[in-house]
Order: structure tokens, then C-alpha cells, then sequence
């Protein structure tokens, strides 16, 4: 696996974390229920984001 496909991912995860704070902006959430899931759908995409910039960082730093 090399970095360009970690950072395509990232990436991806970047657009739906846009989506989510678009949605939370804009107060689609119909309780408060919805709104806890999407915040923890958000923090869970802000990990997996971290992890593979993480990962695509080291992989580079190795390539030296």
C-alpha cells in the first residue's frame, strides 16, 4: 500500500466530515438522539482521518 491511496482516502473522509458539519450548521438533526449520532459519527472520522495522515506520513518518512 503506498500513500497516494492513504491520502485518496483521507481525502474522502474529509468530504463527508464537511457533510456532517454542514448538516449539524444547519440544525437537520431531528432530536437530540440524531444529533449524538452524528457528532460520534464525526469524532470516529476525525480518528480514522489522524490514523491514516499518520500512517501516510511514516510510510513516507521510511521511503528516505
Amino acid at each position: 500500500m503506498n500513500s497516494d491511496l492513504l491520502k485518496y482516502l483521507s481525502g474522502k473522509i474529509q468530504d463527508e466530515l464537511k457533510v456532517i458539519e454542514t448538516d449539524l450548521a444547519l440544525g437537520t438533526a431531528k432530536d437530540h438522539g440524531e444529533y449524538k449520532f452524528a457528532c460520534g459519527r464525526y469524532r470516529g472520522l476525525l480518528m480514522a482521518n489522524n490514523i491514516l495522515i499518520e500512517t501516510a506520513e511514516r510510510m513516507e518518512h521510511d521511503d528516505d
